[in-house]
């Protein structure tokens, strides 16, 4: 189970086909669309199975498919400072969450 959520200091619209995700107050804005979306809901859907397993009845493609993809997407977003591993996930190091 990989469970995300938004940084602390992020904010987020989702409406419609996009998710619109700032790191704020400075931005910059990052327009996520299309299966960009997709994974950005699935990683903070609290479903049960991976980011991967959640997205894939979205794409109508097999989870093992497009596993690799999906999870370095969402390693992007961490490294951007957008999500972060719920408090939940078993598998979140201390540093991995949020305070």
């Amino acid at each position: 189970m990989n469970r995300y959520r938004p940084a602390a200091d992020v904010g987020v619209i989702d409406q419609d086909d996009a998710v619109y995700v700032a790191r704020l107050p400075q931005g910059p804005i990052v327009v996520l669309a299309g299966t960009a979306a997709v994974i950005w809901r699935a990683a903070c859907d609290a479903g049960a199975g991976t980011v991967a397993h959640r997205a894939a009845g979205s794409v109508d493609r097999d989870s093992a498919a497009i596993t690799d993809a999906v999870d370095g997407f969402v390693a992007d977003l961490v490294a951007r400072g957008l999500l972060r591993r719920a408090q939940d996930d078993p598998i979140a190091a201390p540093s991995e969450r949020d305070p």
